[in-house]
């Protein structure tokens, strides 16, 4: 319709000007059009959105069989580069492969004398083992935009940019486009027989999304190019004009960061092939790729200050990259100072070799809330990495308590012999004291009564015998026994009261042989060297774990036979949102008379005012409980973002987002259930340049909930190298 009304109004003119083009003997002569206000009583800027928005659909499905593409991201204050990079990518369906032809990673060559002190802490509600617990994910967390599929985007999509918004970003033409944008028709002009118009677009009041400018190829509705910002970040791109659809042309500038990214394409439908045709392999990258300063000035962009930096850089790159600086900066690592001891740790390093040591600072080796009160515990770090990513690392503590002056410790050895399958070994020895359970509430996780005495030796084998195949069997002979002889700190029973109190129960053995297989199908990963990154699937997560325990072996008086089958998974639907799930079922084979309390399944109870993971955790369980019995629970919890809120006046200027979620647990055998629902209002943020969601949520059942379980309070944090939410 557009197309027929722009003819109709420029006929005239264009006879004119096709008789005085020839005239000169010319043909690409640009001839710039009266504005537009009106046609045919409609807005002119709706009627071209529109034209494109229908064509859209088949712009996309345009794609090559193939592309090849070079990158690079560099800081604008000194021009520094961070990476650089040429790579294939090739498109089969809804599978992208990338290839990375060559690249640099110059943050390897800074001087960096690697002294820092950390402090780590962590807790975990998900009893589950980490098969990937180990795994480096590379060059792709430090560099996001080294992964096409993060790189490559349109703004015309909605999209989740971390570095601009929290939320996701409403496209141009996306379905809700004219709730969201107000669009200017600024020029048009006439080019080699064509129409082409200059649009403006903002957000309208209340919204958030893209400000800018784009120009439209009119006669063929299909954009030329892009102007816009959001946030700190601008975003300009250009587009190809063959019958294949592609970023031409990328560059995003984050005025807070003050970084620079580039991208240009370098072809299309290549004759090139896959060097390996896994479908669920998204990427590879050479584990080291130098090039010569030949190679990359073929496809750098011109900039005089750049070059001038890069120049520079690869002057100094061979010996940057040599054993000989290596060693000379590890010396500066090595070389003891006074202060090390006390408040960074000591540490000894050879990188050329891939050797490491640590031990922990003075000021780290305290445990003021431990068992009997203050415990020293030091601690000392190993590690060894061979040309061909096989590694050998080591761990080990002491823990003495003053108060009954009990010595306590373990060590952990772990060799990895096939990093592409996941492949180690793992030996563990050790006496402590440990925890019954995490799942308990957390006024109860450090109480006495949650920790017995543990003698132990443990040993397991983990491997991935096929994409998205994982198991892990191991063996183990402890000793179990009460901690009710020691004596704690008055401090301790002030605080935990009750609590405070440890179970009492009979010392005995346990010789058991574990299992645990995950399956998780259509895993996709890409490869780094000899390491494979894992990063996600589209569909959930099969875990099933079983424990044997094995009588009259070397003293064990235990016979249980424990199983646990759960499905995960967090399905996106676009625009309504996205879904998690847990389902858990369990139990015991055997007489559940015959199993000690320790050995039973935990269910946690609910928190006062705080919402836990609610994947795993009930939010009004009243208390905490064990049980030998079967069970079943579920989890589930649906984040409508700004779906439903953006549709409400005054409420979509505030940017929430809502969520409704259940927890249900079921042991038939007692004929004990328990069922909760509950909405939360929930609102993203960039917290420390990290997407957090904060949340408050209020039980709708159970109606009898205690006050300070009925609303709670919640925060998430996004994990941006898996690209997804935690729940």
């Amino acid at each position: 319709m557009l197309k027929l009304i722009l003819n109709q109004r420029l006929f005239g003119i264009l006879a004119l000007l096709s008789l005085s083009v020839n005239s000169i003997g010319q043909n690409d002569t640009s001839i710039i059009l009266q504005q537009v206000t009106v046609i045919d009583q409609g807005d002119p800027a709706k009627i071209l959105i529109k034209a494109l928005r229908q064509n859209w659909r088949t712009l996309e499905r345009s794609t090559p069989s193939n592309l090849k593409y070079y990158s690079r991201k560099y800081t604008s204050t000194n021009n520094a580069v961070d990476f650089e990079q040429v790579a294939h990518v090739f498109f089969d369906g809804l599978a992208i492969r990338q290839e990375v032809q060559a690249y640099r990673d110059y943050s390897k060559y800074i001087p960096d004398d690697g002294r820092s002190v950390r402090f780590d802490a962590s807790f975990n509600l998900n009893p589950a083992f980490d098969f990937n617990a180990d795994e480096d994910a590379g060059l792709l967390e430090r560099y996001p935009e080294m992964s096409f599929n993060r790189a490559f985007f349109y703004p015309f999509n909605s999209n989740e940019l971390p570095e601009a918004s929290a939320r996701s970003i409403s496209g141009l033409l996306d379905w809700d486009g004219f709730s969201v944008y107000e669009f200017q028709w600024l020029k048009e002009y006439l080019f080699a027989g064509e129409t082409f118009v200059e649009l403006g677009f903002e957000p309208k009041s209340g919204k958030s999304g893209w400000s800018g400018k784009l120009l439209i190829n009119s006669t063929q509705s299909r954009p030329v190019s892009f102007k816009g910002t959001v946030g700190a970040l601008s975003l300009e791109q250009t587009y190809t004009k063959g019958y294949l659809f592609s970023n031409a042309s990328i560059k995003i500038s984050n005025s807070k960061k003050k970084s620079v990214f580039e991208w240009q394409l370098e072809g299309m439908d290549l004759p090139i092939v896959p060097a390996v045709k896994r479908a669920m392999q998204v990427g590879s990258l050479p584990g080291e790729q130098m090039r010569e300063v030949s190679y990359w000035e073929e496809y750098r962009p011109e900039g005089e200050e750049l070059d001038q930096w890069t120049r520079k850089q690869d002057s100094l790159i061979r010996y940057l990259n040599s054993d000989e600086y290596l060693d000379s900066m590890d010396a500066v690592y090595n070389a003891f100072h006074w202060y090390e001891p006390l408040v960074s740790g000591v540490g000894y390093r050879k990188r050329s070799q891939g050797t490491n040591f640590y031990f922990s600072p003075l000021i780290g080796q305290w445990n003021l809330l431990g068992i009997g009160g203050v415990r020293w515990r030091p601690t000392v770090v190993l590690g060894k990495r061979f040309k061909k990513d096989n590694a050998i690392n080591f761990y080990g503590n002491l823990n003495y308590g003053f108060k009954n002056q009990d010595m306590k410790g373990s060590m952990d050895v772990g060799y990895t012999y096939a990093p592409l399958h996941n492949g180690s070994v793992h030996f563990k020895v050790g006496d402590t004291y440990d925890q019954i359970t995490q799942s308990v509430d957390l006024t109860g996780l450090l109480a006495r009564s949650n920790f017995i005495q543990k003698t132990f030796i443990e040993s397991y084998h983990k491997y991935e015998w096929f994409n998205g195949f994982y198991t892990r069997f191991g063996v183990e002979y402890s000793k179990r026994q009460s901690i009710e002889e020691l004596e704690f700190a008055d401090w301790s029973n002030d605080l935990f009261g009750a609590r405070n109190q440890p179970g009492y129960f009979e010392t005995y053995t346990v010789a058991q042989l574990g299992a645990e297989i995950l399956i998780r199908p259509f895993q996709r990963y890409y490869l780094k060297g000899r390491q494979k990154i894992v990063l996600s699937s589209r569909w959930p997560d099969f875990r099933l774990t079983f424990k044997q325990g094995i009588p009259d072996i070397l003293g064990s008086n235990v016979r249980y036979t424990k199983y646990e089958f759960q499905v995960e998974d967090m399905v996106r639907w676009g625009a309504p949102g996205e879904s998690f799930y847990n389902l858990i079922s369990g139990g015991f084979l055997n007489d559940p008379s015959t199993v000690r309390f320790i050995e039973y399944k935990w269910f946690r109870g609910g928190d006062f005012l705080l919402f836990t993971n609610p994947l795993f955790t009930m939010q009004s369980l009243p208390e905490t409980f064990a049980s030998p019995e079967v069970y079943l629970q579920a989890f589930g919890i649906h984040h409508f973002d700004g779906f439903l809120l953006d549709r409400v006046p005054v409420l979509n200027r505030l940017g929430f987002g809502l969520a409704a979620g259940f927890s249900a647990l079921y042991l038939p055998s007692s004929d004990i259930s328990h069922l909760e629902t509950y909405v939360g209002l929930e609102r993203k943020v960039r917290l420390w340049e990290t997407p957090t969601r904060f949340g408050v949520y209020y039980l709708t059942s159970p109606t009898d909930a205690n006050p300070g379980f009925r609303v709670k309070i919640g925060v998430d944090v996004k994990d941006t190298f898996r690209d997804r939410w935690n729940f």
